[in-house]
């Protein structure tokens, strides 16, 4: 075995939430147990991809009684960390084998993430383990696929800032999935389950709050600035340590008169019922349902220029991120002007 071994604890991978991820780990489990061809998952950053794969990795584990693997690729990855090589050993260069070639002779399944982080060179060195064969060599070591071996990769697209374009020998050989973000309602889901397991305080933000900072992060991303639920769960755990700092209630507090006073009060509460998912805002009703209320009492509580503040804060409004040719300010404009 080589000392770069990387096993799941397949117990720590977190589930998948919402029916689009679900039926994307459905349809690619029946390729990989029905054939032995490799699974490429692309799509935006943020979307979910490697968590689905983990558990595409986890069913197939389970199933077949297999281990599984998992490897981030990067530039200075070579063939001999990767798959198989010479090593120094005592002084002695010999043949070790690398994460994938572990994973080969074991018949496990692997896991190769952000495969557009790396070289086309290294993506290349796949192409002999990708072919029906499946095998690889340096020296007089040759190491064939055990017959379980299943390969899954893993990436966002060429067009994100710092991802390379697939080799087409390499690409030739893939049965791809693409995947986009989630519904919204996925992503409340999402949220809330981000929310439920990696923030320690009980969660007091209403849904009607979630939904809006769900819509305006739906709304800002895009493929130059790709905002994803997990920036919405910031904001929302965010939005609960104003509430906690701010030591109030929510059924006791005094409207804010951004809420009830001046010329455009009425387009504001329209706004805001747009993105709680009211489908007739020209409706009078919908300015003061009780979601309505219920999104500007907590607002109400933690202030419009914090809760625009969290905002600001969870959407890298602060952040100096390379866009490419796309002018960052733009985007940041029109965050700072759009919420609320």
């Amino acid at each position: 075995m080589s000392g770069l071994n990387t096993r799941f604890d397949i117990s720590k991978i977190p589930e998948i939430v919402g029916h689009s991820g679900n039926e994307l780990l459905r349809r690619c489990y029946n390729v990989l147990d029905n054939t032995k061809w490799p699974v490429y998952i692309v799509g935006p950053s943020g979307s979910g991809k490697s968590v689905i794969a983990m558990n595409i990795a986890k069913k197939y584990s389970l199933a077949r009684g297999v281990p599984a693997y998992y490897v981030q690729l990067s530039p200075e990855q070579t063939k001999t960390s990767l798959i198989l090589g010479l090593r120094l050993d005592q002084g002695s260069l010999v043949v070790k084998n690398g994460i994938v070639a572990d994973c080969m002779e074991e018949g496990g399944v692997i896991v190769v993430d952000e495969a557009t982080h790396t070289m086309q060179e290294v993506l290349l060195m796949f192409n002999s383990i990708l072919d029906r064969t499946s095998v690889t060599a340096i020296g007089d070591k040759t190491v064939y696929a055990n017959e379980n071996f299943r390969i899954l990769f893993c990436a966002n697209d060429s067009q994100y800032s710092g991802n390379i374009k697939l080799p087409q020998s390499f690409a030739q050989r893939m049965v791809c999935f693409y995947f986009d973000y989630p519904t919204a309602e996925d992503e409340l889901k999402i949220v809330d389950k981000i929310i439920a397991e990696e923030c320690e305080m009980p969660d007091r933000v209403p849904c009607e709050v979630k939904k809006y900072i769900i819509d305006l992060m739906r709304e800002m991303r895009n493929k130059t600035y790709p905002l994803s639920v997990r920036n919405a769960a910031i904001a929302a755990v965010m939005c609960n340590l104003e509430l906690a700092e701010a030591e109030m209630s929510v059924d006791t507090v005094t409207v804010d008169d951004y809420f009830i006073k001046g010329s455009n009060v009425e387009s504001i509460r329209r706004a805001i019922a747009e993105r709680l998912g009211e489908k007739d805002v020209e409706n009078v009703a919908a300015l003061s349902s009780p979601e309505m209320e219920s999104f500007v009492k907590f607002i109400s509580v933690i202030g419009v220029d914090r809760f625009k503040e969290v905002i600001l804060q969870s959407f890298m409004y602060y952040l100096d991120i390379d866009l490419g040719f796309y002018d960052l300010q733009l985007v940041k404009d029109k965050i700072q002007s759009t919420a609320l």
